[in-house]
């Protein structure tokens, strides 16, 4: 978890006191979110780069306050000590690391005004998975979908927690920062993906949190020995498949809890400037070391120094894993459109390849396409207009730059001018959200929709999948092993018998893969598409 930057949020540490000559001034007043109500007793705070509080101060009875600084760039939130009303973040962002950081120079008076949100209460315990007893100073947080932190607290003597939101949906979970307990997401869940969300307000949220061995390390720049702050390290089991993840602090420390047994672990950068890094420099899953959590003996501190992105020889490979230009059941008719945005100031020169359905496309050769600097390209229908063929497949994009790609595959029904079309995006992913093991959900077969399955091997070799469908209860339906060739994608039609609210379970002993599950309405052609979650 990252929590060295969320922890300052609640406490009042190396308060700054700025000098008159250097300072300068954030002012304005704490309003009610309608903006009726001027709001006393609210506390406005600042806080540094490092994630350290500089300053804070409380509204007075017209809800006005002044906070004073040295120059320098802050965050700047205000919140309600009684949880009356939510934390508001500087221009309405949804959490601390996702607000602007604004930079102050000397004199300068910068107006701020907050309207602080109703507060909604998620309200539960969290206990000691070895003795059920109440665990008294562990960490509940809760996460927008982006994966941010919107707010946190910690557990009373009596294990009890209390989280004050906005109204929306947040996945919770809970851990602790002393003592080594392994962090879990509700319900019962290891990893961010595999969380549900939670509506607020909620209650009787109980956590049932196991001791493992804690792991600790930093993470700098290669050469300059810069603490990088908001990488991701990963901690990957034997087989490939990632176990656990968290996030390094503004100083570039990262630590987690993890169950005894034995681990590899790597960084990786989702913003793509920094190389994705395994333990002691390796470069490679299957180089990178192996190291033995125990708990009989400590774990090496695990510090990385990982180099910029790209080299002369790092490419950027991204996959679309379906595309089309082909008709479909029910007198349907689909075709993908797609986008490519540069975001650097250069241009940025791609190969799109089309991996035709149902072959090895280890041999094939793609088209080259240029995108300027900050420009996007648009290909509608680009099996048609690109590559001038029909059929159906899926779509790899290789560059020596950052690239970012997303499409829509969608169906054109013969009314389509007076119904228009239907469909939803499928999202270009990196290699690193490939999976060994995932899980499909919201699948059905019946009269009303039916269930396709779609499969993409991105490995240089043959693999074998494992497909299981199951019924909401957990029976199983239907099981069958697909084999792929390298860079082969095959689509599985009506793969899920008569069930609704059906599952399955995909896994690979061969190596990870890409998958989607597409239910379509059997009256109009419109298709959900469905993205695994790591299992």
């Amino acid at each position: 978890m990252r929590t060295s930057t969320l922890l300052v949020v609640a406490a009042f540490l190396f308060v700054a006191t700025p000098t008159a000559a250097q300072n300068a001034q954030v002012l304005g007043t704490v309003r009610t979110a309608e903006g009726s109500i001027a709001l006393t007793d609210m506390t406005v705070a600042a806080y540094n780069s490092s994630g350290f509080l500089a300053a804070s101060t409380v509204t007075d009875s017209l809800g006005r306050y002044l906070l004073t600084l040295p120059p320098g760039t802050y965050r700047i939130l205000a919140f309600d000590r009684s949880g009356t009303y939510a934390t508001s973040f500087y221009k309405g962002a949804s959490s601390f690391e996702t607000s602007e950081a604004v930079n102050l120079s000397p004199g300068q008076s910068l107006p701020v005004n907050f309207a602080l949100p109703p507060g909604l209460s998620m309200t539960g315990s969290v206990l000691d998975g070895a003795t059920g007893a109440p665990l008294a100073g562990a960490v509940v947080a809760a996460y927008n979908a982006d994966g941010s932190v919107r707010t946190f607290t910690t557990t009373s003597t009596t294990g009890v927690f209390t989280l004050i939101v906005p109204t929306g949906s947040y996945k919770l979970v809970a851990y602790h920062e002393v003592l080594p307990y392994v962090a879990e997401f509700f319900p019962d869940q290891r990893l961010f993906d595999s969380a549900t969300f939670t509506t607020a307000p909620a209650s009787g949220i109980v956590f049932t949190i196991e001791l493992g061995v804690k792991v600790r390390g930093i993470v700098k720049e290669k050469g300059s020995g810069q603490p990088l702050d908001g990488l991701s390290v990963v901690a990957y089991d034997l087989q490939g498949n990632v176990r656990f993840r968290t996030k390094t602090s503004p100083s570039g420390e990262f630590s987690f809890g993890l169950p005894a047994t034995s681990y590899k672990f790597a960084t990786d950068d989702p913003k793509h400037i920094y190389q994705t890094t395994f333990f002691r420099d390796s470069t490679t899953f299957e180089s990178a070391a192996v190291i033995n959590v125990n708990g009989q003996s400590v774990p090496p501190a695990l510090n990385f120094d990982v180099g910029r992105t790209p080299n002369p020889q790092a490419k950027t490979t991204m996959w679309v894993a379906a595309a089309a230009n082909a008709p479909g059941a029910n007198n349907t008719l689909f075709q993908t459109d797609v986008w490519i945005y540069n975001p650097s100031a250069e241009p940025v020169a791609i190969t799109l390849t089309f991996l035709r359905g149902g072959q090895d496309n280890s041999s094939t050769t793609g088209l080259p396409v240029t995108i300027a600097a900050r420009q996007q390209v648009y290909y509608r229908n680009i099996l048609q207009t690109l590559f001038v063929t029909e059929g159906a497949g899926a779509l790899r994009f290789e560059s020596a730059a950052v690239f970012q790609v997303t499409s829509r595959t969608y169906n054109i029904p013969p009314n389509s001018v007076e119904t228009g079309t239907f469909g939803l995006a499928i999202p270009g992913q990196s290699i690193g959200a490939s999976l060994s093991r995932g899980t499909l959900q919201g699948l059905s077969g019946s009269a009303a929709s039916r269930t396709n399955i779609g499969l993409l091997n991105p490995q240089p070799t043959s693999i074998n999948v494992k497909l299981e469908i199951f019924t909401a209860d957990g029976t199983v339906i239907r099981s069958e092993n697909v084999a792929l060739r390298p860079s082969e994608w095959i689509q599985l039609n009506n793969f899920v018998p008569a069930a609704e609210n059906a599952y399955a379970v995909l896994t690979s002993a061969d190596g990870s893969f890409f998958s989607y599950a597409s239910v379509v309405d059997q009256k109009s052609g419109d298709g959900t598409i469905i993205l695994p979650s790591a299992d």
